[in-house]
């Protein structure tokens, strides 16, 4: 029995029989073990083509959650942001830290992955795929001595993952090769079992299914005409194909957007009551506040990301930007420079290389927030003029701007016991007149 098995390799008839198949050869493996996030009902009815399973009657799987307006902003907003951020490459060397252009790995992850993909567009798929399926794949193709010079992104549905030896070792649909765990780069969020990430849509299936649920009702209401439902009444008694040719013939002329407020024509004594609720009585507007504030939560993502202004205000918003980077951002880039810092340096230049983003560029598009965060920089010293010119993609001044500034009524907590004590109280002590001096002369009154 081979390592891996491919159930759709296999001559056998239907998926049901592959899954079952596959099932029987892990068992009885024994010391490989296939690894996933998911129960093994959801994986057979992913086999069989069911996706994540129905909340209500509808669907929830990647296609429709990104349906839904909150979810898609959510994703959309994280996975641009942190694809725009420089991801820099530096040299500690003696305290010292260089950056670091030549090294092959800094082109694929800023210019280019690999031929079908920009690295914007490849990181942002990284991103968005770990967020909703809480794993992403890329496989590193490398030349003579060990260099990556491109990235393959792999969807999560054709990657297979097992765990054998003490080492993850991935398999892609329409690749022989086994590809050992340094091979491959493999972004993960939340993990339960430290090997694989937890899907999103699998654990908040509810959640996406009552969102879901909830846009399809509002579709449904608006195509009948917001008149959900209403009756006919009148003193005669109809047979049931009288009754139904009437209920589709009133239907066809008055339902749907289009025949919105359109005059009603009752013949035969008949009389219309409507039983209709308007979308705030029947909570379609409350459900969709409470869903989506669900889904922002899911993501760390603050309400005004994602065009709830409900709550916001001048003020906290500015507070819940800078929330976003700290609390949002920030672990999810870390998570991503550990991996690239593991995967596409050599052992020797693991130790004193790493990957680090610029989340500068976050300000970018805030003059006021960039400058505000140069000047408190340049005013203890941190940054030199040549070092925010460059952050501007400016050019520098010359050996002149490397200087760097400090306030001079400020001095080194190492020079605190040279000074006197009147020096550490502000030099206010009262200065004693020299022994000769004269008293002053009596003011002319």
């Amino acid at each position: 029995m081979s390592f891996w098995s491919n159930p759709f390799s296999r001559s056998t008839s239907t998926p049901l029989q592959a899954a079952v198949s596959v099932e029987r050869e892990q068992r009885s493996a024994g010391t490989d073990v296939q690894v996933s996030t998911e129960s093994n009902d959801a994986r057979l009815l992913g086999m069989l083509g069911f996706g994540g399973g129905s909340v209500a009657g509808v669907p929830v799987n990647q296609q429709t959650v990104m349906s839904i307006a909150a979810a898609y902003a959510c994703v959309n907003n994280i996975s641009q942001d942190i694809a725009g951020l420089p991801c820099q490459l530096f040299r500690r060397d003696q305290g010292k830290r260089t950056p670091v252009d030549e090294h092959p790995a800094v082109p694929l992850l800023n210019l280019q992955a690999c031929g079908l993909q920009n690295a914007y567009h490849f990181r942002q798929s990284m991103t968005a795929l770990t967020l909703l399926r809480g794993n992403a794949y890329a496989l590193i193709v490398r030349a003579a001595k060990l260099r990556p010079i491109q990235l393959l992104f792999k969807h999560p549905d054709e990657t297979d993952v097992r765990k054998s030896g003490g080492r993850l070792w991935y398999k892609f649909n329409g690749d022989p090769k086994t590809y050992a765990d340094y091979d491959v780069i493999h972004l993960k969020g939340l993990s339960l079992d430290g090997v694989m990430g937890v899907s999103v849509i699998h654990y908040f299936r509810e959640t996406f299914g009552k969102g879901l649920a909830a846009s399809k009702a509002h579709t449904n209401f608006y195509q009948n005409g917001a008149k959900p439902s209403g009756t006919l009444e009148m003193d005669k008694t109809l047979t049931d194909a009288a009754a139904a040719r009437l209920t589709a013939s009133f239907a066809s002329q008055y339902s749907g957007v289009e025949n919105a407020g359109k005059p009603i024509l009752l013949e035969e004594g008949l009389k219309y009551k409507a039983i209709s609720l308007t979308p705030e009585d029947a909570e379609f507007i409350s459900t969709h506040k409470l869903t989506r504030s669900d889904i922002a939560s899911i993501f760390r993502m603050p309400p005004h990301k994602i065009g709830d202004l409900e709550r916001s205000t001048n003020n906290n918003i500015e507070q819940q930007s800078l929330d976003y980077v700290g609390d949002t951002l920030l672990p999810i880039l870390l998570a991503q420079e550990q991996e690239y810092r593991l995967k596409l340096l050599r052992t020797d230049e693991v130790a004193t290389h790493y990957f680090r983003h610029n989340v500068s560029a976050q300000l970018r598009s805030d003059a006021t927030a960039r400058g505000n965060f140069y000047a408190k920089l340049f005013q203890v010293g941190a940054f030199s003029p040549n070092d925010i010119l460059a952050l501007e993609d400016r050019n520098g001044i010359g050996e002149a701007g490397d200087e760097r500034f400090i306030p001079v009524n400020m001095a080194p907590l190492s020079r605190l016991a040279e000074l006197t004590d009147a020096q550490i109280a502000g030099r206010k002590a009262p200065a004693t007149p020299p022994a000769n001096t004269p008293p002053p002369a009596p003011e002319n009154e």
